[in-house]
């Protein structure tokens, strides 16, 4: 009876428990005379933001729950432009006024988690990880940090679950829209009235297939940059305007209703990391948004009352925190399971996430979101841009501080910093010559002349695969140089016949089986990969497919994996005066493939060569060179030391 009288409170405390009032949606802005509330709307807002969280969360429910933030963007294009539309018709719209509702509905939350989040950085993490984090924090300040992680979305840059302001991205989106579609929409309409909906047709259409286009020539561009994600906000846009005919059968509303919501459970359920995104795998979720928005004003329909429960509502009223919340503190919690030996993938661990989630976002809501923007802190225009322009130069300026801090505060050893420093290591053009990657997205990048040129006084071998084949060119060229090594690599891409993926991987291969190799005759072919154990029968096919065209196919096997970052592991080993850290976080399954791998491919004839037993020679596993440097600089991609020492350790065994 407490846990119900509890939830009563927050309900009423909400709004939700008697008279109900306009609550924007997370992303949109205050309350407008004119506005009707929308209550499943607020429950769409719950329907976005929880799978997002499962998704990140690691929890099995929803794999495909990162097609929330696309849900947040039909919304918010719909709410904001419904209030500029009807301010505009009525003659009271003003520019200044818009952002600052802007300004009050998005920075207090915002900025809070911001330097929070930046005090835990500071004083739960490494520097090298306060390095990173300072970068970020400046760029979500100033509401571009889809730019900077676009930037350094290299494919070897620091693992996302290491950035805690990552999901500001879409914040950043939003911002930028809001920057410029409402000068857009006031342009239009003074201009070409007669025509506004067909031009903002034009421009979602125009925006549409730049997302297509880019999720094949630059899938981190296509993710992260507006002009491929502006149609989802203007869909919404679309929506408040009118653009879409009245749906006059109420049967049929609630037959769309229906579709609406299985278009985003089968999104959710259905869609994988691994898919091109967004794209055209964007309309699914979007389409459903926009189907339960345009349907949802008869709030007798079966979605639109599903929607509108209390509890999904309520959740929907603190979404925009829950979203702000939830990332910094998974991120966070991964420090502390490290550091204290807890199990991320134990089901009270991701319920404790969960928990302390929602702790934070109605906290947050509640003593955060609702004061600065009614009372008792809601400031003036004037002084509410004022404040907000120094809360952001303050956060700039913190920003430029938390790496020199976090150096003071943890004193690193001499050790631990060289090591550390080989988490910026990038390979060279030299060793990444023969590379596509996902900048390169575009088999036309690849260098067929220079790195398919066959040799007529040298053994010609061929190495094909992944960024796990490419890290090895550097080691065994340099250890045989008495062999011509031609590479054909690509990030993600293992060397397989049939194999679907990104365009960069499946152009490259489709040359490599069906054009070149067919035309000529190898000494050896290698096949390395990131193998998992599901591979093994397509390994097999694909080699077996091969032999023809060479002396010998071979396939180097899986390697060695961490965790978490090699030189990260290690400075902290030093750090806790425990060696044995590093091996705590050596992942299991790449020594069970490898065993299997040997076990099946030798059974068939063909060629393998174990990386693993390289890099554990006798057993155990070496993880510095001879200067002490990490043969790794992330979870398990070379330096070009370590790949020099796995093929030193290859040649010395005479596997090749």
């Amino acid at each position: 009876m407490a846990q119900v009288s509890l939830f009563r409170q927050l309900l009423s405390a909400a709004g939700l428990g008697g008279g109900l009032s306009w609550v924007p949606a997370s992303t949109g802005s205050d309350a407008a005379a004119h506005a009707k509330y929308r209550p499943d709307i607020d429950g769409l807002r719950a329907v976005a933001v929880l799978p997002v969280l499962f998704y990140h969360f690691g929890i099995s429910l929803a794999p495909g729950g990162f097609v929330g933030v696309d849900i947040f963007f039909v919304i918010s294009g719909y709410l904001i432009t419904s209030l500029i539309s009807a301010e505009m018709h009525e003659g009271t719209y003003s520019i200044r006024n818009f952002y600052v509702r802007r300004a009050r509905r998005i920075f207090p939350a915002l900025f809070v988690m911001c330097a929070v989040t930046a005090l835990f950085v500071l004083l739960f993490c490494l520097p090298s990880d306060a390095k990173r984090f300072s970068s970020s924090l400046a760029a979500a300040t100033l509401f571009g940090s889809n730019i900077y992680f676009y930037l350094t979305a290299d494919y070897f840059a620091a693992a996302a679950e290491t950035q805690p302001l990552l999901h500001t991205w879409s914040l950043a989106v939003e911002e930028q829209f809001y920057i410029v579609f409402p000068l857009i929409l006031l342009l239009v309409r003074r201009c070409f009235g007669q025509r506004e909906r067909q031009i903002m047709v034009v421009l979602a259409l125009l925006s549409l297939g730049l997302s297509i286009w880019l999720v094949r020539t630059d899938q981190a561009g296509a993710f992260y940059l507006l002009h491929s994600r502006a149609w989802e906000l203007l869909l919404g846009a679309l929506l408040a305007l009118g653009s879409f005919p009245a749906v006059r059968s109420r049967l049929s509303a609630g037959a769309l209703g229906i579709l609406g919501l299985a278009l985003i459970a089968g999104s959710v359920l259905l869609y994988r990391e691994t898919m091109p995104f967004p794209g055209l795998a964007a309309l699914a979720p979007c389409v459903g948004a926009g189907l339960l928005i345009h349907t949802g004003k008869d709030a007798s329909l079966l979605s639109a009352r599903a929607l509108s429960l209390a509890p999904v509502r309520f959740i929907g009223l603190i979404s925009y925190s829950l979203y702000l919340w939830h990332w910094p503190i998974d991120v966070i919690a991964r420090y502390f399971a490290f550091w204290y030996g807890w199990d991320p993938e134990l089901k009270v661990y991701k319920l404790a996430l969960l928990a302390v989630s929602f702790a934070a976002a109605i906290l947050s809501w509640h003593f955060v979101e609702k004061p600065f923007r009614q009372r008792p802190y809601r400031l003036g225009s004037t002084a509410a841009l004022s404040t907000s322009a120094a809360t952001m130069a303050l956060l700039v300026v913190a920003a430029g501080l938390v790496y020199p801090l976090s150096q003071r505060f943890w004193q690193m050893p001499e050790s631990a910093e060289r090591v550390l420093a080989t988490l910026d290591y990038r390979p060279t053009n030299a060793e990444r010559s023969c590379f596509l990657g996902p900048k390169t997205n575009d088999f036309r990048f690849f260098n067929q002349a220079g790195c398919l040129a066959l040799s007529d006084t040298k053994e010609n071998w061929l190495l094909i695969g992944d960024s796990q084949a490419a890290d090895l060119w550097a080691g065994l060229s340099g250890v045989n140089p008495e062999i011509n090594l031609m590479q054909g690599t690509a990030s993600g891409c293992k060397p397989l016949l049939d194999l679907e993926g990104e365009r960069r991987c499946t152009d490259l291969m489709r040359f490599l089986f069906a054009d070149f190799i067919p035309k000529h005759r190898f000494d050896t072919i290698l096949l390395s990969a990131r193998w998992g154990s599901g591979n093994i029968a397509d390994v097999r096919k694909t080699a077996n497919a091969l032999k023809p065209y060479a002396g010998r196919v071979v396939v180097l096997g899986p390697r060695v994996e961490y965790k978490q970052d090699l030189p990260w592991l290690l400075a902290a080993s030093i750090l806790k005066h425990d060696p044995s850290v590093v091996d705590r976080s050596r992942l299991g399954k790449q020594k069970q493939t490898d065993r299997l791998f040997a076990d099946q491919l030798r059974q068939d004839g063909i060629g393998y060569v174990s990386l693993y037993a390289a890099l554990c020679p006798e057993g155990r596993c070496r993880v510095t060179d001879k200067d002490g440097l990490p043969l790794a600089f992330d979870y398990g991609h070379l330096t070009a030391s370590g790949s020099t020492f796995v093929a030193q350790q290859i040649k010395r065994s005479g596997a090749l």
